[in-house]
């Protein structure tokens, strides 16, 4: 090292080939440390920590809703499900077989069509009424068999009429539905 007249500092390497002067050695290998598997399970383990550290809520939620569907038996189900897949899926797909089973999911297809077009608290109401008209049809003391007569006066009581109602505007509605499919 030595330093000129404007104060700069001059280095000397005496490696480099400059005036007849040997280059330093080229590198050719690069060693890149390779870890074993106790290292990346270690690094993996650091790393797993990190992200649970800044994660924390989210994972505790997961831990709950885990510990609850365990609680319930639905992780043992579900367990149970995945280990007997290839059993189930083969049962399935030998029921889909049967004679039958595609009109029934079309059916099925169907009847939740319809579902998602009715009003739910009519079809409350509707159903109260099957409900309560079950109940009577199969009370335990029946009546004496009625005849014509009797039929004509029980359609003078209000519930008969209200339901009597009730089944004209179905078939109404219904024949104005049946009218607009038919050709």
């Amino acid at each position: 090292m030595r330093r000129n007249g404007s104060g700069l500092t001059i280095f000397r390497f005496p490696n480099l080939s400059m005036g007849g002067r040997r280059m330093a050695r080229a590198i050719t290998d690069i060693d890149k440390p390779v870890p074993d598997q106790e290292e990346e399970t270690a690094q993996a383990i650091r790393h797993m920590m990190k992200e649970a550290a800044n994660r924390t809520e989210p994972l505790v939620k997961v831990m709950s809703i885990l510990d609850e569907l365990n609680r319930l038996g639905i992780l043992d189900a579900v367990e149970g499900l995945l280990k007997n897949s290839k059993q189930i899926a083969a049962i399935g797909m030998e029921q889909m077989n049967k004679p039958g089973a595609h009109r029934m999911i079309k059916n099925g297809m169907g009847a939740v069509q319809l579902l998602t077009q009715l009003d739910p608290a009519k079809l409350g109401a509707i159903l109260q009424g099957l409900s309560e008209g079950v109940n009577q049809a199969v009370r335990p003391e029946p009546d004496p068999k009625q005849g014509l007569w009797g039929i004509v006066q029980s359609l003078r009581k209000p519930e008969v009429r209200v339901s009597l109602s009730m089944m004209m505007g179905f078939l109404q509605g219904m024949g104005k539905g049946l009218s607009k499919k038919s050709p």
